[in-house]
């Protein structure tokens, strides 16, 4: 028969956290900032690899030469898709400024691998770097959706029949909203995880000579 007594005592244990908070954290940090800079550098090699003009040219050669005996509607039309296609062949690879991108993501691997050596050796500060590496993260891709939109909104304009203003604003919408809802994921998961291994929490074991109150 066990005996407890009337007056139990709590008796506080400090329980070591788990490593795989901050070792989850740093995976996710590395191969966010990984597969980001090796996406920028495949988009780089493309843009400056003339890929964009080839297709323009080759478009080009399938729509064939000017219609001269075509009726006004068949000559419109080839004019049309004539200068879309310049178009794209001279604005295309400038939109998605593949030289910004390599730039600002190399800037991200950098903060990224500090911030997973960091929690890889669950060094305290590695919650605070894993914060830096999400605001570098922010601040480099508003600036890439800022300058992409804007020359978003001059690609629309020069197609005839597309509302510019429209286009562009759906653009931003989507672009804010899943941002800001990426953002603040990273940020609850890392909010979480610091809390989850910090030391300063205690629990309290039951035994014979103590129990919890429950």
């Amino acid at each position: 028969m066990q005996l407890q007594t009337p007056n139990a005592v709590r008796i506080p244990v400090k329980e070591e956290p788990s490593k795989w908070w901050a070792w989850s954290l740093a995976i996710i940090i590395l191969l966010w900032s990984l597969f980001g800079a090796l996406g920028a550098a495949v988009n780089y090699y493309i843009a400056s690899s003339g890929f964009f003009e080839d297709i323009a040219t080759q478009a080009k050669e399938d729509i064939g030469p000017y219609p001269e005996n075509g009726t006004s509607a068949e000559q419109n039309e080839w004019n049309e898709t004539n200068d879309f296609l310049k178009l794209m062949e001279d604005d295309l690879s400038s939109i998605y400024q593949p030289e910004l991108q390599l730039q600002f993501s190399l800037i991200v691997l950098f903060a990224g691998f500090i911030a997973s050596f960091l929690l890889f050796s669950r060094d305290p500060n590695g919650f605070k770097a894993a914060g830096a590496w999400l605001a570098s993260v922010a601040i480099t891709g508003t600036i890439i959706q800022i300058r992409t939109l804007a020359k978003m909104e001059g690609f629309y304009e020069n197609i005839p029949g597309v509302d510019a203003s429209l286009m562009t604003g759906i653009a931003t919408g989507f672009s804010i909203g899943a941002s800001l809802t990426c953002y603040l994921t990273v940020f609850a998961f890392i909010y979480i995880a610091a809390r989850r291994s910090s030391n300063k929490e205690e629990k309290i074991t039951e035994s014979g000579f103590h129990k919890l109150n429950k």
